[in-house]
């Protein structure tokens, strides 16, 4: 019933008669992905500039930091509005990294504990 409806059905082989008729890989030639990270290429002074309101790990452990007061650059904790204005991001964005990021302990606690 299906030939009738759609007329004739034929395969084709797909590969070289030695390979069995594998199937055929065909090649794109399309330009590979842009490359998205943020670190520091080789022979270039420092890290790739990100855009306003992007964050990478580095920033997201300093945001902690400054709202924890434990940061080296700002004496006590700093409120989530101004650290959303330091960094150029919503304060609700701020507010989810605190509730939901925690820091990695320090390894020098853990070893104290295991002594």
């Amino acid at each position: 019933m299906l030939k009738h409806m759609v007329g004739r059905i034929t395969t084709k082989p797909g590969g070289k008669p030695e390979m069995g008729e594998a199937s055929v890989v065909q090649r794109y030639n399309r330009p590979l992905p842009k490359v998205r990270t943020s670190k520091a290429e080789p022979g270039q002074g420092g890290g790739r500039q990100l855009p306003s309101g992007a964050l990478n790990v580095q920033h997201i452990q300093e945001i902690i930091r400054l709202y924890q007061g434990k940061s080296t650059n700002h004496q006590g904790p700093m409120s989530l509005d101004d650290i959303a204005s330091r960094f150029g991001v919503e304060a609700s964005a701020v507010q989810n990294i605190v509730r939901f990021v925690s820091l990695p302990q320090d390894e020098g606690v853990e070893k104290k504990e295991e002594h």
